[in-house]
């Protein structure tokens, strides 16, 4: 099975393609913290993050 270097013109993050399945699970966790404080600053105000 072979994974493409791009998706619909985009490239894959070198993380996703290692296959390093902690380092794909930091990635994600940073990648949603990224996504909520963009989208919803409100969410991250009201609460500590705790891991």
């Amino acid at each position: 099975y072979t994974r493409p270097q791009e998706f619909e013109g985009r490239p894959i993050p070198d993380v996703l393609i290692s296959g390093n399945h902690k380092k794909i699970a930091e990635w994600r966790r940073d990648q949603s913290e990224r996504l909520t404080k963009e989208r919803r600053p409100d969410l991250l105000s009201a609460q500590p993050l705790v891991k």
